[in-house]
């Protein structure tokens, strides 16, 4: 429009200088001439007005073609507000996040998508860059090359909120003629689409490569997919199974009740799982653990099924396993007590059924606990290793041969067997363990004590045959070991009995019941006071007092000599230490020991510590032994001896000549005293055999060096015997009765009439 009025003022200006000249000429001629025109003065009157009409009428189109001009530019004005306004209602309705950016890459405008985004308003964003800016968007300037370069790049960034977004960015540079003015760009919010991809990018990986094989099966049941795992565990090559129904479907038809489950399971709750058995092409049976599920058809995809599969080979084995171990004996292999139980329990229904009989055999090894001790657990597993073999060599295939404890076996018989057939299958048992049972280069005999127990004379269940069965056993380990012992009624009485003393045993340790009474030992040259024995005594609340020959083999067999011979220590060792220096009193206290304390492994330094806790000089204790200890293990004897000798303790062997007495070890022991039984002591003035073995005790020990002691004295005619043949020291009723430590007083004995010659006969 502008150029429209620009060229009607012009046209118009030049047709007003055009009928200028023309009007003067005409002017001139009409008066005769141009001179003359110009002399007067109407001419120049007439030209002027012809001039003021021109000017009036490009006056009056300038002004036209002004206004045509302003409405021009208000219209174009207003197409251009209408066109920003569309063009800001369209920036604002777009969900994705639009930006420009000027020549120097700062922001000039964003619509409020991307304020959402960032959580920057627009007029935050304003004149900023990327990096100015508190969350930086993460896409790259677009560089300004051709004018079509237009940039793409998956940005993640982080929403105001915390949470991440991934944007899939369009930026191009903007160019006027040749000018670079900046660049827009558009971001979309590909997240949905992006965490799908991933999502469907790990599936992909996961059936690839997971260890469960999947089958991708159609309407009929026909695999149309699988990964390798699923050929690994059907070992069948992919292109056996596509096309096909898997081998374990197939087989489902054979179990009606199991397919019927399997349908009516998919049917009403879409999948189902369980255990199925597939067969492979090589015959080998895989138990696999199925999970069928049921894939819905829809608009783009028919019905489908799927089917996930888990090879429980392992799982089965370890099952077995597992199985095996809670009903087997670790170490030997045989059924457990659980297994034993039922075994029993079976026996017992068949005998009723078939009125026969089930014969239990309780069989405990004799000598087994010293062979732990002496030479070791592992050694003692060989040994429980090799017993196991023996048994099962002797008793039927049939027969039921269990490990119930430590050193403990049960054997049961079943069908036609009385108890005559019974003892003889005991007495091969304990024929086979006549030969000794090698470990290395050492070599251990062991015996066997077997009770047995009849069903149904001597109880009919599991429980009643387990516990006469060993009550019967403990008859014969107590009377006469490696032997076989039948159920009688009255042992029932007798291991009630024992269980009932071995409960109070324990509770005597911890109540308190234990008192220390002490025997005055003295000079038989002189009849002086040199030490006092300790002896330990028990008073039951309401049984009263109990012997020692009753409780102490019972603590020995049940452990209970451990703790309580140590009390029995500290209170001897204490009561020595009060009796240092005075008058009247003991100087030396002796303690008695058994062998299964000193085969305590920190023994010597448990003596060494009660000393030091209590005071007690190492010269007031003296520790007796019995001979027992040089039997198992007299190599460890010596050492333990000669270690508490070296610390100033006192050793006397006690008992000495009752058992097995070995001189080659006794003259390498570090021992000062031997002390004579008092069954030789008793005997002195009626057996001559029984005297001649006291004076050889007596003789062996003077020439060793050593002290002898007699035990037993009763009579003033047993200590001047004793004197005579030359006997250091004494104890017994004759010098006194063994009393509490408040209540001891030296003997008030005369000293044994003198002699001249001391005789010495040899027996």
């Amino acid at each position: 429009m502008n150029l429209t009025l620009r060229h009607q003022g012009r046209r118009a200006l030049l047709s007003g200088l055009a009928l200028l000249p023309v009007c003067v000429q005409a002017r001139a001629t009409s008066t005769g001439g141009t001179a003359a025109l110009l002399g007067r003065p109407d001419v120049w009157l007439l030209a002027f007005a012809l001039l003021g009409a021109l000017g009036m009428v490009l006056g009056l189109g300038l002004v036209r073609w002004q206004r045509l001009r302003l409405k021009a530019r208000r219209e174009a004005l207003r197409r251009v507000r209408s066109e920003r306004t569309r063009l800001v209602a369209l920036l604002n309705a777009i969900p994705d996040p639009v930006f420009f950016k000027d020549a120097a890459d700062a922001y000039d405008g964003t619509n409020p998508a991307f304020a959402r985004l960032t959580g920057l308003s627009e007029a935050q964003l304003q004149g900023h860059r990327d990096e100015q800016l508190p969350v930086q968007p993460g896409w790259t300037r677009a560089m300004p090359g051709s004018r079509a370069a237009v940039q793409r790049s998956l940005n993640w960034v982080e929403r105001p909120d915390g949470s991440r977004a991934c944007l899939d960015v369009l930026q191009a540079p903007v160019f006027e003629d040749d000018e670079y003015l900046g660049q827009v760009g558009v971001a979309r919010d590909v997240t949905v689409q992006q965490q799908a991809m991933e999502s469907a990018r790990r599936a992909a990986t996961v059936f690839e490569h997971c260890g469960e094989g999947i089958l991708v099966m159609d309407a009929e049941l026909n695999v149309i997919d699988l990964n390798p795992a699923a050929c690994r565990i059907s070992g069948r090559a992919r292109e056996q199974l596509l096309g096909h129904s898997p081998e374990m479907l197939r087989a489902i038809a054979l179990d009606p009740e199991l397919q019927h489950e399997l349908w009516n399971k998919v049917d009403s709750v879409g999948k189902w799982s369980g255990e199925l058995l597939d067969r492979r092409p090589d015959g080998n049976a895989v138990p696999l653990w199925a999970t069928l599920v049921k894939v819905p058809a829809s608009e783009t995809n028919p019905l489908q099924y799927l089917m996930v599969l888990t090879d429980i080979s392992r799982i089965k084995e370890t099952e077995a396993e597992l199985l095996h171990q809670s009903l087997h004996d670790r170490l030997t292999g045989l059924p457990n007590l659980a297994l034993l139980r039922d075994r029993i329990e079976r026996q017992i229904h068949i005998a009723q059924r078939d009125h026969t009989s089930v014969a239990v055999l309780y069989i405990d090894l004799d000598g087994f606990r010293e062979v732990n001790d002496i030479a070791g657990h592992r050694a003692g597993d060989a040994v429980l290793r090799e017993t196991a073999e023996r048994f099962i060599n002797v008793v039927r295939a049939s027969d039921s041969v269990a490990r119930v404890g430590a050193d403990e076996f049960v054997i049961v018989l079943s069908g036609l067997v009385d108890e005559e057939t019974a003892m003889r299958l005991g007495d091969r048992l304990i024929q086979s363990m006549g030969e000794p049972i090698s470990v290395g280069s050492q070599h251990f005999n062991l015996g066997a004590s077997i009770g047995l127990a009849l069903f149904p004379t001597d109880g009919e269940s599991v429980d009643s045959l387990l516990r006469n069965a060993e009550a019967a056993m403990c008859r014969a380990k107590a009377n006469a070991r490696n032997t076989v012992q039948a159920y009688r009624p009255e042992l029932t009485r007798v291991v009630q009995q024992r269980f009932e003393l071995t409960h109070a045993l324990r509770q005597a340790n911890e109540a308190a019941q234990f008192r220390l009474e002490y025997q005055p030992q003295v000079r038989l040259s002189d009849g002086a006071l040199i030490g006092a024995e300790a002896l330990l005594r028990w008073r039951h609340p309401t049984r009263g007092p109990i012997s020692p020959a009753e409780f102490i083999p019972l603590a020995e067999d049940t452990g209970l000599i451990i703790p309580i011979g140590r009390w029995v220590l500290e209170q001897a060792c204490a009561q020595a230490a009060r009796w240092q220096g005075q008058p009247g009193k003991p100087q030396q206290v002796a303690v008695n020991v058994s062998a299964r304390q000193m085969r305590q492994s920190d023994f010597a330094d448990t003596v060494e510590q009660i000393l030091l806790e209590t005071g007690c000089p190492p010269q007031a204790l003296e520790l007796e032994v019995t001979e027992s200890l040089l039997l198992e293990d007299a190599e460890g004897a010596i050492e333990l001896m000669t270690r508490l000798t070296q610390r100033g303790v006192r050793v006397a062997i006690d008992d000495f000549g009752t058992g097995y007495s070995s001189l080659s070890y006794l003259k390498r022991m570090p021992v000062q005293t031997l002390k004579i039984d008092r069954s030789f002591v008793s005997e002195l003035g009626s057996d001559n055999n029984v005297a001649a073995i006291a004076r050889t005790v007596i003789v062996l020990a003077r020439s060793l060096g050593l002290d002898v002691l007699a035990e037993g004295v009763e009579t003033a005619e047993q200590a001047e015997w004793l004197r005579r043949e030359g006997c250091d020291w004494a104890q017994g009723w004759y010098y006194g009765r063994p009393a509490p430590a408040e209540d001891f007083v030296a003997p008030a004995v005369a000293p044994p009439r003198q002699e001249t010659r001391r005789r010495l006969q040899l027996a």
